[in-house]
């Protein structure tokens, strides 16, 4: 199964060696005005901050939108990377063991159904008309 623009394993290395390569996090969003134990406008880095070794990063015309979408991406990348290599591995396993015959025969099954449901869904309608008119 190929999907238009699907991510390749190609780009995920490289989002994850992007990741791996900054510092670690949890990166904090703090912003003048906003937070009330901010000094600046920054991303603090880190749990280093926790041990008093303050790091951080100023952005220079940044919005605050784009700040927290910043640090955010810190924690989020790594945790989108790692759904969508689960989902890609459950998708390869229900297409490796059932194939697309079993996927046709689920789908032909279901339309049995449908169509099962739907003609005793009549019989019903008949058998009450049939009665009223009785």
């Amino acid at each position: 199964m190929i999907i238009e623009d699907e991510l390749s394993e190609r780009e995920l290395e490289r989002m994850e060696r992007l990741a791996e390569a900054a510092t670690a996090g949890p990166w904090i969003s703090y912003l003048l005005g906003r937070d009330a134990d901010a000094g600046s406008n920054c991303i603090e880095l880190g749990s280093c901050n926790e041990l008093g070794s303050f790091q951080s990063i100023e952005l220079i015309g940044a919005s605050a939108a784009d700040q927290d979408f910043i640090a955010s991406a810190r924690q989020d990348i790594p945790r989108l990377l790692g759904e969508v290599r689960a989902l890609k591995a459950r998708l390869d396993v229900l297409l490796t063991k059932e194939g697309m015959d079993g996927i046709e025969a689920r789908e032909a099954s279901a339309s049995q159904l449908l169509s099962s449901v739907s003609a005793r869904s009549g019989e019903f309608a008949l058998s009450s008309d049939a009665k009223r008119h009785v």
